[in-house]
């Protein structure tokens, strides 16, 4: 596995497989290193990286996306990546609590659904429960 500048990871395959067996992960480096690839397993151009592997015989088979630089979105509740100067952001993975400043609200976000109480709101409901 090889890591992009994001902190993506790029999981290439040996298209030559040579008798029938991958080549070892330092072959795998030592032509990643040809085409680019620092000492961090870091690269910058992501398409000429790409090309270039391929004339080693790698082909890219995956990238999985870096879980850490995601972060829940404090105005909705998503999860979010920043890509590029862009956030990028899905429903969340089980259910998230969150403060929406802008509405100062506290609010509960499980898949699509986001439902945001006040306090008195609360309130209110369990005063009508106990009567």
């Amino acid at each position: 596995m090889l890591n992009a500048a994001r902190a993506d990871t790029w999981v290439f395959r040996d298209t030559l497989r040579p008798n029938g067996h991958d080549r070892s992960m330092a072959a795998k480096r030592g032509d990643g290193r040809k085409c680019g690839l620092t000492r961090q397993n870091m690269f910058g151009d992501g398409d000429a990286f790409v090309r270039c592997m391929q004339t080693y015989g790698w082909e890219l088979d995956h990238i999985v996306p870096d879980q850490s630089a995601r972060y829940i979105d404090p105005d909705s509740g998503m999860s979010c990546q920043n890509i590029g100067g862009v956030a990028v952001c899905d429903p969340p993975q089980g259910t998230v609590k969150y403060y929406d400043p802008d509405q100062g609200l506290n609010c509960t976000r499980t898949g699509l659904v986001s439902i945001c109480l006040n306090f008195w709101d609360r309130s209110i409901r369990y005063w009508h429960r106990e009567q």
